[in-house]
């Protein structure tokens, strides 16, 4: 009978040794992606590099960034959500995550159930700019001046549907009043006709818009972050005179549905810790940002509940891309 239960134990210990994955107990065994679906060289580039190299080290494995831009995001995420869910192509998300279901009539892809969170890293707000010659002074006066002036001060976006258009339709609602909306193919042609004049409100993310303010090129009313940020600490933050106005630009990482919980468990928890490093905090801070790290769970709810407000806020702007 004991010989009976040994080859038996011995059976059921193979057979679960071949139903097992393959390789998830070594991860990573071979270099890692994450997919950045945005073009080279912008905020959010230069951080998803930063945590590329910080999770190299953690890994012991090289990481790869690949830049796959197009379509609002859609193109990048949509291959990830294709790639195998074995933890080695990862996805760099943002707020257009929470966008995108709303602003698309039709997505490839659905992030809720194609994508499995790791966690939030990064979060930053914009600022609001404004053409230098605008006359009013405070935040509220522009509300003021604009409610004075309904349909006549315009303000540009990076395009229909960016989460700098959808802060301004916010604003307009939530503060009760009604400007004109300027669609631009980037923010810096948008800036570029602030300067001029053509334009004479634009949300800028606080990155693009420190260097604007301190060369006295633009003025500034304040920041949509809840509390005042530390690279700018003498803007006050708008919701301060439009109570509950908050808009922030997150960044997290995330994996094909299916990846193993083993695997989704180690890169959140070296995301924390890089999170939770000094010299990547510091840098952070420097660009207008801040180290904010969250769990899978809570990213997840983020997600969630972001996709609800921005839904909302897309309906209201009736901003639509086919």
């Amino acid at each position: 009978m004991t010989k009976l239960c040994t080859t038996l134990s011995a059976v059921v210990l193979v057979t679960l040794s071949l139903m097992a994955p393959t390789g998830f107990a070594q991860y990573p065994d071979k270099p890692v992606k994450i997919v950045a679906p945005f073009p080279a060289g912008g905020f959010t580039d230069v951080v998803t590099r930063q945590v590329g190299a910080r999770l190299a080290q953690t890994l012991g494995q090289a990481v790869v960034v690949e830049n796959k831009p197009g379509a609002g995001t859609n193109i990048g995420t949509e291959a990830v959500t294709r790639a195998a869910p074995d933890g080695y192509t990862l996805l760099m998300g943002t707020s257009t995550l929470a966008i995108n279901p709303t602003l698309y009539s039709k997505l490839g892809y659905d992030a809720g159930k194609d994508l499995a969170p790791i966690g939030v890293f990064a979060t930053t707000g914009y600022t609001l700019i404004a053409n230098k010659d605008l006359a009013p002074a405070t935040t509220a006066d522009l509300i003021s001046f604009i409610k004075a002036h309904p349909d006549t001060v315009s303000f540009g976006s990076s395009g229909n549907g960016a989460v700098n258009h959808l802060a301004g339709e916010m604003f307009a609602s939530m503060a009760g009043i009604k400007m004109l909306h300027v669609p631009y193919k980037g923010s810096q042609a948008a800036i570029t006709d602030l300067i001029g004049g053509r334009i004479q409100l634009f949300w800028a993310s606080t990155l693009e818009a420190m260097p604007l303010i301190k060369s006295g090129r633009v003025k500034a009313y304040g920041v949509t972050d809840a509390v005042a940020v530390s690279a700018l600490p003498e803007l006050k933050p708008l919701g301060e005179t439009v109570k509950g106005y908050e808009v922030l630009y997150w960044m997290a990482l995330f994996a094909p549905a299916g990846t193993p919980p083993a695997v989704i468990q180690r890169l959140s928890t070296a995301l924390r810790d890089i999170a939770g490093d000094s010299d990547i905090k510091a840098s952070l801070q420097s660009s207008g940002a801040s180290a904010a790290y969250r769990s899978p769970t809570d990213t997840e709810a983020l997600l969630r509940r972001e996709t609800d407000l921005w839904g909302k806020a897309v309906r209201q702007a009736g901003a639509k891309v086919e």
